[in-house]
């Protein structure tokens, strides 16, 4: 005996259980202009290791109390849409010795730009490239000669621009847009910018 489907029957064998659905990502509709700036202090670090670990950033007892401390030099930005911390920049002072691309215990002459650390639905839309900006001018503000930022490991290679052009993280490719210049130093890729 052939067992006969009936049509509703065969609809509800083609459809995908709910649970398998893949789900759709909504994309944030925003752009660098409607995302608000302002200094982060203390009072801010809830939020802030909040978005750092949503950013994929590994945090424990020891970066919290880390953070804490850069919060208190009062140089960091956060960028705020609609009143929610999605995107954040620590930096602290530090002496950059641009003759041999190294940081070393003298008095501070560079501002340390931290990996910007920003929700993945905000990608994309200007906030990294302002988060660098406006605390190059908090450097400025401070009287530092420079900007400077680890950027990545030391590529192989020894045309770093190109590099980051072919393959290069938003990190670099957002200094790269900004005219910072590359160096590999012992810590890393290096990016620096006269201020």
């Amino acid at each position: 005996m052939v067992d006969v489907f009936k049509e509703k029957d065969l609809k509800k064998i083609s459809e995908k259980p709910k649970a398998l659905e893949r789900k759709k990502f909504k994309a944030v509709e925003v752009d660098s202009e409607e995302a608000q700036l302002k200094k982060l202090s203390v009072e801010d670090l809830d939020d802030v290791i909040v978005v750092m670990r949503k950013a994929m950033f590994e945090i424990g007892r020891n970066e919290v109390k880390e953070i804490k401390e850069i919060l208190g030099m009062d140089m960091s930005y956060g960028a705020y849409v609609e009143g929610f911390l999605v995107g954040v920049g620590l930096a602290w002072p530090v002496h950059f010795d641009e003759a041999y691309k190294a940081f070393t215990d003298e008095e501070a002459n560079a501002i340390f730009l931290s990996e910007v650390a920003l929700l993945l639905s905000y990608e994309g839309k200007g906030i990294r490239e302002k988060l660098i900006k406006i605390r190059e001018k908090e450097g400025v503000s401070r009287g530092f000669e420079y900007a400077v930022a680890i950027v990545g490991e030391n590529p192989k290679e020894d045309d770093i621009v190109e590099v980051i052009k072919q393959r290069g993280t938003r990190e670099e490719r957002a200094f790269l847009s900004l005219n910072y210049k590359f160096a590999k130093s012992g810590n890393g890729l290096l990016a620096f910018k006269p201020l």
